[in-house]
């Protein structure tokens, strides 16, 4: 909402209060310290006020009350406050954060894994992944994980258009395109740069990659990946 749209509504909504009846201005009021306590937006609460003031002020000429159009005002408030969250989650991150979230969820995990391989196996183990091999593992992931979130079936299309074979054979490319550009990175640079790591190095990226990943979803409300 722009500002001036906004001023124009604040506008409104201090006409619409003038005509309410006390019991509705009492109703108004406990709803709006409700949704303070629960952090409701400040821009939203001023659209949401205005067209309920505007149903008030038409029905209580019939002497329809608040609590007879919306329950009670707990009633009221977890209702808003439910369809505030249908409506977070239901739109989907912009692709750089999704890539990150998969990015960083795809590394750690394999960077877990590699650290506890080397970390159970015997003396005549492999070297683990190198070091361009990791950081390589990190956005191939991510962008996998991109490409196959835009190709999620849709489970509430008709049957034949849920796009389950589309998703699946999206699927199997972008594991194959993560695979080989592992691969590549472990075939094609020499180990002199590809320098591998010892275990518990491995083991603290894992960790702390999935601690940053865990810590980026909640506070961006990260929706829309695979996982």
């Amino acid at each position: 909402m722009s500002e001036n749209t906004l001023e124009q509504t604040k506008n409104e909504n201090s006409v619409l209060w003038s005509e309410l009846t006390k019991r509705n201005e009492q109703y108004m009021i406990g709803l709006d310290r409700a949704l303070t306590q629960a952090n409701y937006d400040e821009e939203s609460k001023h659209t949401l006020y205005n067209k309920m003031m505007k149903e008030l002020v038409t029905n209580q000429k019939s002497g329809t009350t608040a609590r007879q159009l919306y329950g009670t005002v707990s009633e009221c408030a977890e209702n808003v406050l439910q369809r505030q969250e249908a409506t977070v989650s239901s739109e989907r991150s912009p692709d750089w954060l999704i890539a990150l979230d998969g990015g960083l969820l795809l590394g750690a995990i394999f960077a877990l894994i590699s650290g506890t391989s080397l970390l159970t196996a015997g003396e005549n183990t492999q070297p683990g992944m190198g070091i361009v091999s990791l950081i390589l593992n990190f956005i191939a992931g991510g962008l996998s994980m991109l490409i196959v979130s835009k190709y999620q079936p849709d489970v509430n299309a008709p049957k034949g258009k849920k796009g389950y074979f589309k998703y699946i054979g999206v699927l199997i490319l972008s594991m194959v395109f993560w695979m080989l550009a592992m691969t590549a990175t472990m075939v094609l640079v020499p180990p002199a740069i590809n320098i591998s790591l010892p275990a518990t190095a491995y083991l603290i990226i894992g960790a702390l990659s999935f601690a940053l990943r865990v810590y980026l979803k909640k506070k961006f409300n990260i929706t829309g990946g695979v996982f």
